[in-house]
């Protein structure tokens, strides 16, 4: 995966449906020439995260500078070192500054409803892509589910339509890979979604 589709998959698993209406991965130019890399941190799992200013200078068009300010990275440097900074952040400044602590909400896929019905569960970022489940709510209890439209959602608060035989093929520990599920029918139902095992 190159930087940029990794860089796109750590936004990704940041966006939950409010978070990314106040916060942003911003990625500039300036005029020495050279790069700025903002990554607002605020209320990820990178959250507590503080790094002073480091600037390493190896010549005046070839350098790199980090810092976490204002509850955001940033990264700075020449106009050849843009990959450096995102590697940096990815390799470097992620799996470091992870706080263990933290979990993301995560909609699992229920078995025979794929696409349109998710259990809710919580898991923690172990990668910029990549969460660890760690927990999973209780199949009984129909404020448990995440939906697709408001078809699915009325078939499932009818009194006793839960099926018993709904599962999800997960389980506590396994990591998956989410993406975004956003409604067609309300585009404020945003919530982040493993997908099905194949």
């Amino acid at each position: 995966m190159d930087l940029l589709q990794r860089i796109q998959r750590w936004y990704t698993i940041n966006c939950n449906g409010d978070w990314e209406h106040e916060y942003s991965v911003s990625i500039t130019t300036i005029d020495n020439p050279g790069w700025v890399v903002k990554i607002d941190l605020q209320y990820t799992c990178l959250q507590n995260a503080s790094l002073d200013y480091a600037l390493i200078q190896r010549t005046t068009t070839d350098w790199v500078g980090y810092s976490v300010k204002d509850g955001a990275f940033e990264g700075m440097g020449g106009a050849g070192n843009l990959s450096e900074i995102l590697t940096y952040f990815l390799d470097t400044f992620l799996p470091s500054h992870l706080d263990a602590d933290c979990t993301i909400e995560i909609g699992l896929p229920v078995i025979g409803y794929e696409g349109k019905l998710w259990l809710n569960a919580e898991g923690k970022m172990v990668s910029e892509s990549t969460l660890e489940i760690t927990a999973i709510e209780d199949y009984d209890v129909t404020g448990n589910y995440l939906w697709s439209n408001n078809e699915t959602l009325e078939a499932v608060n009818q009194p006793g339509n839960i099926p018993k035989e709904l599962k999800v093929d997960f389980a506590v520990g396994e990591r998956v890979e989410p993406t975004v599920f956003q409604a067609d029918d309300n585009m404020l139902r945003t919530f982040l979604v493993s997908p099905a095992k194949k």
